[in-house]
């Protein structure tokens, strides 16, 4: 299979991720609005050949079968929140602007523009910030055909309550 590059353009989607969808309750018995999903800009894909085998300079790169490579910009508006979720494949995050806190299990990283990091365990993905966007750049590795994410349940953490 020769390599294939393509680009899906056109509306803004929502690529994998999940709004809080219930209502909280706020004090004095008022509603306060579910934080708001990241969206996705337009994503490039294409197919990395089965049997790639890439080594140089201390990083490897190898697939046994057909892998699909994508590449987007992901925009968390401020206190925008994933959901737990995981991916199959590897996710590599690049931060462009803003911050972004990454919960894997129990353990949290704060990741500022410039700074990259993977997405290979179950986790959460979240914009701090109550007025700034926070940007991301998305590339994912995924075996063709693959589901892009999975939703799943939050860890039992003690500062989760």
């Amino acid at each position: 299979m020769r390599k294939l590059m393509t680009a899906t353009a056109g509306a803004t989607l929502l690529v994998g991720v999940l709004a809080v969808s219930t209502a909280v309750a706020a004090p004095g018995g008022g509603r306060v609005q579910p934080p708001p999903a990241p969206t996705a800009g337009p994503v490039v894909s294409g197919t990395l050949d089965g049997g790639t085998r890439a080594r140089q300079d201390g990083i490897v790169l190898k697939t046994r079968d057909d892998a699909t490579v994508r590449t987007f910009t992901l925009t968390y508006p401020a206190g925008a929140v994933s959901g737990w979720h995981q991916h199959p494949g590897v996710v590599l995050a690049t931060v462009e602007s803003g911050n972004v806190v990454q919960q894997v299990g129990c353990r949290r990283n704060v990741w500022a523009a410039g700074q990259s990091f993977t997405e290979v365990d179950p986790h959460q993905v979240s914009n701090p910030s109550p007025t700034e966007p926070a940007v991301l750049r998305i590339t994912q590795i995924v075996p063709v055909g693959a589901t892009l994410r999975e939703d799943v349940a939050p860890p039992r953490c003690r500062h989760h309550r």
